[in-house]
């Protein structure tokens, strides 16, 4: 159902009330924040409104109302509908603040935003070349298991087995041990690399089928020794936060902080869009991040997008600073890494 204006004004004015006191909001200082010429009772039926409908709830200690994740989105809804323009610089982050090499900006860029919100400042730096395949081995354990072992670069060794329906053929095993190393030895591990040799035209039908039940442990592989960089910003900001009261413990932020998969995920997600993207709260699918909201915004060239920034932080944010903070600090880069990557 649509809100009414009246009603989203009512729902604006305790939204923004509670990000800036974190306090309930009582119903008696509803008509006065917002102005509307109204009376007493027709402000408490507005707010019952709003709270059967998802956006508004009280804490059982207090009258005050206070904003849902459902309220949060409408707020936020609303800021992403007015162009960048008229929205404003958020005069968070300054170009003269991002000097030398990518990866030396990345870093001051998370330091800023972070100072600028007091908010978990996170930066996804552009991907580079991984680890190359020194060697492969393809080892056939019993007639329906086939054991493989990946050998890289760096130094590091990858292993694991892959059941069959029906008995691998020895012959089949070694031929693809041999193909395997010859089309990908000492080549940098890429998605697009692997494709293209399980791909391969020249395969006869049985060849191309076997190669492709390789694919989990290459896949596997591929995302393991080419994983993009991580840069983290402001961590002890975020613990000092008063708005972490809003968490349900510590323990939630800490348990994030260890997530370096779950946090890339994160930026990932921005890396799709070619705007501004917010998740808040329960939008999550991921348990642990259901207790904070996240603003993420890619940064790059016009046609490829080679990272994100992003910032986190508990729902009770200033979600105005953090789109426009993150949106000027995504632009800064992408002239940044222009030149490098063109």
């Amino acid at each position: 159902m649509a809100l009414t204006q009246r009603q989203r004004t009512i729902l604006n004015a305790v939204t923004e009330r509670y990000i800036r006191t974190g306090a309930p909001v009582p119903s008696k200082d509803v008509a006065a924040m917002t102005g509307l010429r109204v009376s007493s009772s027709t402000v408490r039926s507005e707010l019952a409104e709003l709270e059967e409908q998802g956006y508004l709830t009280h804490p059982h200690t207090s009258a005050g109302r206070i904003p849902t994740d459902v309220g949060y989105r409408e707020l936020v809804d609303q800021l992403m509908g007015i162009a960048p323009q008229r929205l404003g610089a958020s005069g968070a982050v300054a170009p003269e603040e991002f000097t030398g090499e990518v990866e030396t900006a990345l870093r001051q860029a998370t330091e800023a935003m972070s100072r600028a919100t007091n908010l978990l400042a996170l930066a996804l730096a552009p991907r580079v070349s991984g680890a190359r395949l020194c060697h492969m081995e393809l080892l056939a354990l019993h007639p329906n298991q086939l054991m493989y072992v990946f050998i890289v670069s760096t130094g590091g060794v990858m292993k694991g087995t892959l059941e069959f329906a029906q008995p691998i053929d020895p012959g089949l095993v070694e031929w693809a041990r041999t193909y395997m190393n010859e089309m990908l030895d000492n080549r940098t591990l890429t998605a697009r690399l692997v494709r293209r040799v399980l791909d391969n035209p020249e395969l006869t039908p049985h060849e191309a089928a076997f190669l492709h039940k390789l694919t989990p442990a290459l896949e596997k592989l591929v995302d393991e020794h080419n994983q993009e960089e991580l840069f983290i910003g402001g961590a002890s900001r975020l613990l000092s936060e008063p708005r972490l009261e809003d968490v349900r413990s510590l323990g939630d932020l800490y348990s994030l902080l260890e997530e370096r998969f779950m946090l890339l995920g994160v930026l990932r997600l921005a890396l799709g869009t070619g705007g501004v993207l917010v998740r808040i709260g329960t939008e999550h699918e991921t348990l642990a991040l259901k207790p904070f909201s996240v603003v993420a915004a890619s940064y790059g060239l016009p046609q490829r997008r080679l990272g994100s920034v992003s910032l986190v932080g508990p729902t009770r944010m200033d979600y105005e600073k953090a789109i426009g903070t993150v949106r000027d600090t995504a632009q800064l880069l992408s002239s940044l890494v222009g030149d490098r990557y063109e």
